[in-house]
């Protein structure tokens, strides 16, 4: 009698269906996208055939985001890809009548000529719109704006003769960039604006009821002007050219910002861009060789957070490569992925002539400078001819929150 039950048993087990196949294939693609970790990508990828269908590693590649034509009726654009270094066009409507003034968690942030706000992931075309601006703004930054006949207009710099704000305009009136606390459609996302020329902040959140989501006004209790806005451990660091850092906090029903106790820069330092990795503030920067007047572009960290907060050199950022452009001054970083160097930062930007011998051989190409964190040499790679006039990349774009960074989605 006993082997009738193992017999039953067993023709269970035959009938029992592979979990991994039970759930419908959109589920699958749903929790791809909510991985915490690079580990829990591996192991995810590691399961099945279907699994590493819904996940592939094209997923975890970051792109270049080239200028634009704002008037283009279909918002076509150009990205470029480092790990295989081709390019690739796609239309986004979104972008028409827009610049980019923001690239945070795969989102991009744009701006109109009616100073409106829009949030855009440009591989899933997702849009989310942010809360209006009105005065408040311009009266916070370096220009004075008022509105004259539904348009904004300013009075010009050279002569004082009143004109209206034109698109390029944007970023040197109201938002010069925009920062986000985690993606746009993550339920809890908090969005930061730095005020062009200005001490204080705007935030907002984004999405629900129009009362919690409108903008406010932050005093950072900067002596100087904000020049970069940092999202770190669930806190926002707005930072002045000199690296002086006011602590943000907007989360609690009262938002609070802490001016850190005054630390310095080493000395011939010319910051370029900051990130946050691993929870600590960074820096890529030049620094002028001692008797020279030769550059070299360097990587330095710092925990804000700590009781004496001081600038170190960076020599070993791991397995990581970090990304920064010269257009926004917040970069990322992220896991390194299949043609991309480790420990190394990618820099697309001005850098001082002086870096660049005379007759470089990349002088008619932009070029992406690759810097080895670990001995502080740089290579060039050129990715776009550079044609009379013609403007340096936008921006990278990244998305997957990871734990040691962002990761990025591409078609």
């Amino acid at each position: 009698m006993a082997a009738q039950p193992r017999r039953r048993s067993q023709r269970l087990l035959e009938q029992k269906q592979d979990w991994s196949t039970i759930l419908p294939h959109e589920l699958w693609e749903l929790i791809s996208k909510w991985l915490p970790s690079g580990r829990d990508a591996a192991n995810f990828r590691a399961m099945c055939r279907l699994w590493r269908d819904v996940l592939p590693f094209t997923e975890f590649e970051p792109v270049l985001m080239l200028p634009f034509d704002p008037e283009s009726p279909n918002g076509a654009v150009t990205f470029y890809r480092p790990t295989d270094r081709k390019t690739f066009t796609k239309d986004l409507p979104a972008l028409h009548g827009k610049v980019v003034c923001g690239s945070s968690h795969g989102w991009l942030a744009l701006v109109d000529e009616a100073a409106c706000l829009t949030l855009l992931n440009p591989f899933t075309k997702a849009t989310v719109d942010l809360p209006p601006t009105d005065e408040r703004f311009a009266s916070d930054s370096w220009r004075t704006a008022f509105k004259l006949d539904g348009r904004w207009v300013h009075p010009s710099f050279a002569d004082g003769v009143v004109r209206h704000t034109k698109l390029g305009e944007m970023r040197d009136v109201f938002f010069h960039e925009v920062v986000l606390s985690s993606p746009a459609d993550s339920g809890d996302c908090i969005a930061m604006a730095m005020l062009t020329e200005s001490s204080q902040v705007a935030f907002c959140h984004v999405g629900g009821d129009d009362d919690a989501s409108s903008w406010r006004l932050l005093n950072t209790g900067l002596k100087q002007d904000v020049s970069c806005i940092v999202h770190c451990r669930d806190r926002f660091l707005a930072i002045t050219y000199d690296a002086q850092v006011s602590i943000c906090n907007v989360l609690g029903a009262t938002p609070t910002a802490r001016p850190v106790q005054s630390f310095h820069l080493p000395k011939q330092v010319n910051p370029l861009s900051y990130l946050q990795v691993n929870g600590e503030l960074h820096l890529v920067c030049t620094v002028v060789q001692q008797g020279s007047t030769t550059y070299r572009t360097r990587l330095y960290r710092c925990n804000v957070f700590a009781r004496k907060p001081a600038w170190s050199r960076v020599t070993n950022a791991g397995h990581l490569t970090l990304l920064a452009s010269h257009n926004l001054a917040v970069g990322h970083a992220g896991g390194s992925v299949s043609g991309l160097k480790e420990n190394s930062v990618y820099y697309s930007g001005h850098l001082s002539g002086c870096i660049y011998p005379y007759g470089c051989k990349h002088s008619l190409n932009h070029v992406l400078e690759i810097i080895n964190v670990a001995n502080g040499t740089s290579e060039w790679l050129p990715y776009r001819q550079n044609t009379q006039g013609s403007p340096e990349a936008l921006c990278w774009i990244m998305s997957n929150p990871w734990t040691q960074g962002l990761c990025l989605v591409i078609p």
